[in-house]
């Protein structure tokens, strides 16, 4: 089926398989906003890097890293990739493992972040932070910290990393980022690249100019890839494909209606690409998953994982797969029946139960 018609027929049939099939939901890490990035490290472990603050980065604050030793099921602080400064956080966050197998943060941020109990200016009075590149040589625990430093040549803007870091071959690594106008009316989509394995940041390809941002990326091999964007006026996701290793990009298909944001894509041991999203249509809010067996030329119907109820703030999936198959999802989550506060939330669930 042609992913244009999935988006169409997107979600009752969906929510109503993901509700009949049991899964593992839990709490994991409570009284954070999150917005969750969740990576698998070379020893087995699952690091989850979330803002550690209950809002939308409306306070001093920075991004903690989270560690699982038992496939998930419990979770501890584990380390900082960058303290805050005073009157400013640190958030919006992109992770990955360098060749070397470093552990790799790319963290931006606000100015003008108030201490506790102190107003919140709006945003079109603060301004964006210069990101940092956080680097770890023990899973995570410590970092050095240094500038990211690039910025895209006609774009006055602060480039805002986001989602996951790839390895695309050789020393070459590829990183999504934005950038947004100071009222948040107008955004632009790029692909950053390191080709000393994330030590130095040094050229870009415009993945969209068009009003698209938090973009999630896959690369097939060093030349072909595919992004998944947010559309920032009407809030769907919009995908676009490269063929020359993310120099250029081509609008590919609308593949959500709007109400389903943000995504990750990551490929599952049965050769398919799974994407994640946040769904926040009425009545259906929460995390849907599809999958694609040619690589996102065509993407399966949505499938409910979690639902919110009626809550108006959540979604932001990422995901990992372990060595018995079963797949961990995080989101985050403004609160739930009996549990009226932001968390980070998982999900265990197992592919053929949901697809299959």
């Amino acid at each position: 089926m042609r992913s244009k018609n999935a988006m169409i027929s997107l979600v009752p049939l969906s929510v109503e398989k993901g509700m009949d099939i049991t899964m593992k939901r839990t709490i994991v890490i409570d009284n954070v906003c999150g917005w969750p990035n969740l990576t698998r490290m070379p020893d087995g472990s699952l690091i989850s890097v979330v803002f550690n603050h209950p809002s939308h980065g409306e306070a001093e604050a920075e991004v903690d890293c989270y560690r699982s030793d038992d496939e998930g099921a419990t979770w501890r602080y584990h380390g900082t990739p960058a303290q805050h400064d005073p009157t400013c956080n640190r958030m919006n966050a992109a992770c990955g493992i360098a060749v070397n197998g470093d552990f790799l943060v790319l963290v931006g941020g606000w100015d003008r972040r108030p201490a506790k109990g102190e107003a919140v200016p709006p945003y079109e009075e603060c301004n964006r932070l210069p990101a940092v590149v956080c680097r770890s040589a023990d899973n995570g625990r410590t970092f050095k910290v240094s500038p990211f430093h690039y910025t895209v040549p006609g774009d006055d803007h602060v480039l805002v990393p986001y989602g996951d870091i790839f390895r695309i071959g050789g020393s070459t690594l590829a990183c999504a980022c934005y950038t947004v106008t100071k009222d948040m009316e107008y955004t632009r989509s790029y692909v950053i690249f390191s080709d000393d394995d994330g030590f130095t940041w040094t050229r870009h390809g415009l993945i969209s100019g068009n009003n698209h941002h938090e973009t999630a990326l896959w690369f097939h091999d060093k030349e072909h890839g595919i992004a998944i964007c947010r559309e920032n006026a009407c809030d769907r996701l919009d995908q676009f494909t490269t063929e020359d290793g993310g120099q250029t990009w081509q609008f590919d298909q609308q593949i959500t209606c709007p109400g389903i944001l943000p995504a990750h894509v990551m490929k599952l041991d049965n050769g398919q690409l799974l994407m994640t999203c946040g769904v926040r249509i009425q009545g259906l809010w929460g995390i849907g998953v599809s999958c694609s067996k040619d690589g996102g030329k065509n993407w399966s119907r949505l499938r409910a994982i979690c639902n919110f109820g009626e809550l108006k703030d959540g979604g932001y999936p990422t995901s990992v797969q372990l060595d018995n198959g079963e797949i961990v999802t995080h989101y985050y989550a403004s609160g739930i029946p009996f549990h009226e506060r932001y968390f980070v939330g998982q999900v265990k669930w197992n592919f053929g139960e949901v697809f299959e």
